[in-house]
């Protein structure tokens, strides 16, 4: 072996380490910005519910005409749901509702005196679903649909039965959506992210042993 071959050796080695080095500081600077939200995810807090209308806890005479959601930042329009429930437990709708910025909203039904709950879920603008519920008390409300309507042939129809329908409900097409969803997308694109250095890094080093190869000979 020649002193110039031995020579060409390290100075192929030392290419090979300033180039590994400088592809492993540009995959730390393009991954950094990904990974650390989701190394730490207590910093990056969800969304979450600042007021609703009704109240939770609040009484009507009458139930209002429309029930309003406001959350601490824009919610994704990604099937989002609300379901009303009385104080049997019974359905009354589930629906999906209006979103606009921070604000989901709902045209509520004429509802008969009782007490009612709201269950709401929607995804947070990190990506990540939240879900909460709202109730409030009507003590007068709709009357029987006055008693003269009673005796009629015609039946009023139901906004919803207590019987379990056969199709998957909002809430069943949020879970699916969710779980199909699998990784948040500042995981996903990490991982692509890191698979195109790798492969750039692999395709270099065979270069440059190529490279060594042939100044050998």
């Amino acid at each position: 072996m020649t002193a110039d071959t031995t020579v060409a050796r390290r100075a192929t080695k030392a290419s090979v380490r300033v180039t590994l080095a400088s592809l492993v500081g540009m995959l730390a600077a393009v991954l950094m910005p990904l990974a650390v939200p989701t190394l730490l995810p207590a910093a990056s807090a969800h969304d979450s519910l600042i007021s609703s209308s009704p109240a939770s806890g609040e009484s009507f005479e009458q139930a209002p005409e429309t029930l309003e959601l406001t959350y601490s930042d824009e919610v994704l329009n990604l099937s989002p749901v609300v379901r009303l429930t009385n104080s049997a437990g019974e359905e009354i709708f589930t629906e999906t509702p209006t979103l606009s910025g921070n604000t989901a909203s709902i045209d509520l039904p004429a509802l008969p005196a009782d007490d009612y709950q709201v269950q709401w879920r929607v995804v947070s603008s990190d990506g990540h679903p939240i879900e909460g519920t709202v109730d409030f008390t009507v003590t007068v409300g709709a009357e029987a649909t006055d008693t003269a309507d009673s005796g009629s042939d015609e039946e009023a129809p139901t906004t919803g039965t207590g019987e379990p329908s056969a199709e998957a409900t909002p809430v069943e097409q949020a879970d699916a959506s969710q779980s199909e969803s699998g990784l948040p997308l500042g995981m996903i694109l990490g991982g692509l992210a890191l698979l195109l250095v790798l492969a750039v890094i692999g395709a270099i080093v065979v270069r440059l042993r190529r490279n060594s190869g042939h100044r050998t000979d």
